[in-house]
């Protein structure tokens, strides 16, 4: 889902984005965690075991928008780091910190409730920032970026993985089917796809939300890394 952009000539997403500092709640977090479970763990299994390769051990780790936590939970196996979930749903942390305490980590990675935009963490707090599939609900992008800077410590490395707005059906069909899902959720989860696709960005979207922030450079895999 990282395709060139069709379009570079529109400028913004013409559909409010999505959750305005509330965030998915209540049945919808729920319906997601259990089709998360049920379909996309390898994907997060990919995730930490990139996240991992970027880590040295005692680094601290900061996942945004984790949801259920299966990222951050599984990174927190794979080696000694101090990892944190910012999510802001109520339900989405309290789901998380079940699901790790089901996993036996609950020890080894917090999860909490806040803001992108308005991060209770002080500056240069993390050593690795990820955030999956969640950068296109943000109601305040580039303020969610410059607090990705300010809580990144020198050096550190920030991820953005999400969907691209010129994604084609066929991929999100394919995508939708490699999960294995129930045909029902199947149904429900390509026509949840296709309406967030109106909110995602072009990756000219993107470059100029990352040139309103001090981050020097970044690459086309919308990769963004501090350096001083």
């Amino acid at each position: 889902m990282h395709a060139e952009s069709a379009d570079e000539s529109k400028t913004s997403p013409k559909i409010p984005k999505g959750y305005k500092k509330i965030g998915m709640v209540g049945f919808i977090a729920k319906w997601y965690d259990t089709n998360a479970r049920k379909g996309t763990p390898e994907q997060y299994k990919t995730w930490a075991k990139m996240a991992a390769a970027n880590l040295a051990e005692g680094d601290s780790v900061l996942e945004v928008a984790p949801g259920p936590g299966y990222l951050a939970i599984d990174l927190a196996k794979r080696g000694r780091y101090t990892v944190v979930g910012l999510d802001i749903s109520r339900t989405f942390v309290e789901i998380a910190q079940k699901n790790a305490t089901e996993a036996g980590v609950a020890a080894a990675v917090e999860f909490r409730q806040g803001d992108a935009a308005h991060m209770p963490f002080d500056d240069e707090t993390f050593d690795f920032i990820i955030c999956t599939a969640a950068f296109k609900n943000f109601a305040d992008p580039v303020g969610a970026l410059r607090e990705m800077y300010r809580v990144l410590r020198a050096h550190g490395k920030a991820v953005v993985i999400d969907m691209r707005r010129d994604v084609s059906d066929e991929a999100l069909r394919d995508f939708v089917k490699s999960m294995g899902l129930s045909r029902i959720s199947s149904l429900m989860t390509n026509w949840t796809f296709k309406y967030l696709r109106r909110t995602a960005y072009t990756k000219k979207q993107f470059e100029d939300y990352i040139s309103k922030t001090r981050f020097p450079r970044h690459d086309t895999t919308f990769e963004i890394q501090r350096t001083r």
